[in-house]
């Protein structure tokens, strides 16, 4: 029924393209479903993580782990089950991880479970979806409309984004933080079961060739991309953190953080389809900037936030800005592996390997931080680092954004 209404509300303007609609549909759908389920835990697992009674510092270990893992084996892990078996089958095999993962989450207050562990399976999970999602996305995109299927794949990714939230602190509100994991599993399933109804979009049984593949010429690519995928970070968890150790303190912490996020997504859902379409117009690179720079000075003002109201009013601001660069970013990265025939998935595979790399450098340094300085600080030295990782993204040089 969901895929039947996708259908009826985006046909026509996918008119172009009758053949490969299925395949777009199939990926907007799991989005959604996979939004939901990670935004079901992820925004809570730091204020979860405090409510089980571990620290800042254990929380920021987890998170660590979480990098360090995928930067030494699951990345690349991920690129050889891609080139094996297609990205749909490995994008399946991520959701049975998560759901393993998820359930560690789950038995932690009893199991105690040791966090390396914990935090390496969880990060286990984004490289085995991460990478054959690019791979897959990148492949069945059409080059002229690219932006406006962009929008659609955020709209449903923040469409999961503003219900997850709710039921999440719902949940968590009414029964405990561990059952919203529960629910998270329930998701992961439905979000798996649309992938079935076509086959690969990419040959299968391929073998990936690192040694003719330049990285001279994707240097600008590689540092851009580090710099985006520390900031998403910062935003995603140190932000939480800050949230959950300043303002969220008092009773019914989990239903005010899923309605300060839920809220918050909305505004980015409004902005995205919008958006997609200035992409195609030519006008990326100048969203882009506009985007990353705004979102700097979002993380400089974020130490000053000490309100809920306050707090609220930089989601929606931050939510605007990101859609603003995430796309273009998107787009014009997507379009840069068109550029190297044959080497796709090891142009994901370093790309997302050398962004782990920056961001367990980050973490570990931020848990380093804690057992010298008070959490309140390192916590603050984290939006000083999203500010700057923010920046970093306007050095790429795709072509598609000229």
């Amino acid at each position: 029924m969901i895929k039947q209404t996708i259908h009826r509300l985006l046909k026509h303007r996918h008119f172009w393209r009758e053949v490969g609609f299925d395949e777009l549909s199939e990926i907007y759908v799991s989005m959604m479903f996979r939004s939901l389920a990670l935004s079901l835990t992820g925004i809570f697992v730091p204020l979860y993580m405090l409510k089980q009674g571990y620290s800042v510092h254990d929380t920021m270990w987890l998170i660590a782990c979480y990098f360090i893992f995928r930067s030494i084996f699951f990345d690349l892990f991920a690129g050889f089950l891609v080139a094996k078996i297609g990205p749909k089958h490995t994008i399946l095999s991520s959701y049975l991880l998560l759901i393993i993962s998820t359930g560690f989450f789950l038995t932690l207050p009893s199991m105690h479970w040791p966090l390396w562990l914990v935090g390496g399976i969880w990060g286990g999970t984004s490289s085995l979806f991460c990478i054959p999602f690019h791979v897959d996305f990148s492949k069945i995109k059409h080059k002229a409309h690219g932006g406006k299927e962009l929008g659609y794949v955020k709209i449903m990714e923040k469409f999961g984004g503003v219900i997850g939230p709710l039921i999440g602190g719902i949940v968590a509100t009414l029964w405990g933080g561990q059952y919203i994991f529960l629910v998270a599993i329930v998701m992961l399933v439905a979000g798996g079961l649309p992938l079935l109804r076509t086959g690969e979009p990419v040959a299968t049984n391929q073998k990936l060739h690192f040694r003719n593949f330049s990285l001279k010429k994707m240097r600008r690519d590689i540092f851009s991309f580090g710099g985006y995928g520390v900031e998403l970070t910062i935003t995603g968890s140190i932000w939480p953190l800050f949230l959950a150790t300043t303002i969220l303190t008092s009773g019914a912490a989990y239903a005010k953080l899923g309605m300060l996020a839920s809220i918050s997504v909305i505004a980015s859902m409004l902005a995205a389809y919008t958006i997609g379409k200035l992409i195609d117009s030519h006008r990326g690179r100048i969203l882009l900037r506009f985007g990353a720079i705004a979102n700097s000075l979002v993380h400089l003002f974020r130490p000053f936030v000490a309100t809920y109201p306050v707090a609220l009013a930089t989601n929606i601001a931050n939510e605007g800005v990101t859609v603003s660069y995430q796309m273009p970013y998107t787009k014009g990265m997507y379009d840069r592996a068109d550029e190297v025939p044959g080497h796709r998935i090891v142009y994901f595979v370093i790309m997302e390997m050398t962004s782990s790399i920056a961001k367990a450098v980050v973490w570990i340094g931020f848990t380093l931080l804690t057992l010298k300085y008070t959490d309140y600080t390192v916590l603050n030295i984290g939006f000083l680092v999203g500010a700057l990782a923010s920046l970093i993204i306007v050095t790429e040089k795709f072509r598609a954004l000229r």
